[in-house]
């Protein structure tokens, strides 16, 4: 079961599974399944794309030039591939997260917590409070047992980006007052 938290008063229930995948794991299986598929790697950094109407090709610093139906630009927000017709006004996300060993944590060990949105932990922390109500986060949550647990303080979007100080602030704030401590 997974839950997000809107605020004191309301909660979403999402029926559906929720995991935690190990980044080294899927990475190897990912790399055996290209292997076993004759997947064809090339290590080169982009020069340049350019789109036909029925392909596209990239030009490589090694002199190398790939063409496809289809090219998937994954290089984030300020990727000099894309063009815009004006100009953009990017949104940053900013997380801080830890695995971290506890003395106890008041979440449900049968549920995952993508979003605590509430807000009721800054109620003594006046000077996290204003910002937090410009440029929220929430936390997500999840217990392994009772003494472990993966917690993150995220801002999903902020113009500007909120500082990484600030957003583990704001996660010290709101552990301590869920009576999280981290041995």
């Amino acid at each position: 079961m997974t839950c997000v938290y809107i605020d004191d008063h309301k909660t979403k229930y999402l029926d559906r599974p929720y995991g935690r995948v190990c980044r080294k794991k899927l990475k190897t299986k990912l790399l055996e399944n290209c292997v076993s598929s004759s997947v064809k790697l090339h290590k080169a950094k982009v020069w340049q794309v350019k789109h036909q109407e029925f392909e596209s090709a990239i030009e490589c610093d090694d002199g190398g030039e790939l063409k496809a139906s289809l090219i998937v630009d994954a290089s984030g927000f300020s990727s000099s591939f894309v063009e815009y017709d004006k100009p953009r006004n990017h949104g940053y996300q900013i997380a801080h997260g830890i695995l971290a060993e506890v003395d106890s944590h008041p979440f449900d060990l049968d549920k995952m917590v993508p979003m605590l949105w509430r807000n009721s932990h800054l109620g003594n922390e006046p000077y996290l409070r204003a910002n937090n109500s410009k440029i929220p986060t929430f936390l997500y949550a999840i217990p392994f047992d009772s003494s472990l647990i993966f917690l993150e303080e995220t801002s999903l979007v902020s113009r500007p980006v909120l500082s990484y100080m600030e957003i583990k602030r704001r996660m010290v704030a709101r552990l301590r007052y869920l009576g999280i401590r981290v041995r």
